[in-house]
């Protein structure tokens, strides 16, 4: 009789789909990390003449957003380079050059479901979150994100 392991474990073929899913999305994001950044590295902000930043943030259900500490100037000349239609590569400053807020969602492990779609919300109506779900990979260091998170952060929040 052969037997069949994956990981360590008995085969299961829909653990072993879900896998191959993740793993193609995670490549694909990568792909688009990598490509968003050869796409600005190039370009001098038209209003500042100096490089910006461009960022891309994982959002729930695959998606990403785009934003840049650059001018719009600068996020119009991304868009284009990237060939993505406009208004897709958002400033991160707020009027009068404030920062938009970055929220550290602090949790209970069992409140979890509960805080998902705060998170969620948060992240589609433009604010940065750092939730624990997004951030921590298996075989991270729980500590050593945690306190990544909680050094980019601008606002802390315990649900």
């Amino acid at each position: 009789m052969i037997k069949m392991t994956y990981n360590g474990r008995p085969f299961d073929a829909k653990r072993f789909a879900s896998d191959i899913e993740a793993k193609a999305l995670e490549l694909g994001v990568q792909a688009l990390i990598e490509k968003a950044r050869g796409a600005a590295a190039s370009i001098i902000d038209p209003e500042t003449g100096r490089h910006a930043d461009v960022f891309v943030d994982r959002l729930p259900g695959n998606k990403v957003a785009l934003r840049t500490t650059g001018s719009p100037a600068f996020a119009r000349l991304v868009e284009d380079r990237l060939g993505v239609e406009r208004g897709s590569v958002t400033m991160t400053m707020a009027a009068g050059g404030t920062e938009h807020p970055k929220i550290y969602l602090a949790h209970a492990s069992e409140d979890k479901a509960q805080v998902r779609p705060i998170a969620e919300y948060l992240m589609a109506n433009g604010v940065e979150v750092w939730f624990d779900e997004w951030e921590i990979d298996p075989g991270d260091s729980l500590r050593q994100k945690m306190e990544e998170g909680l050094g980019a952060m601008t606002h802390f929040v315990v649900v």
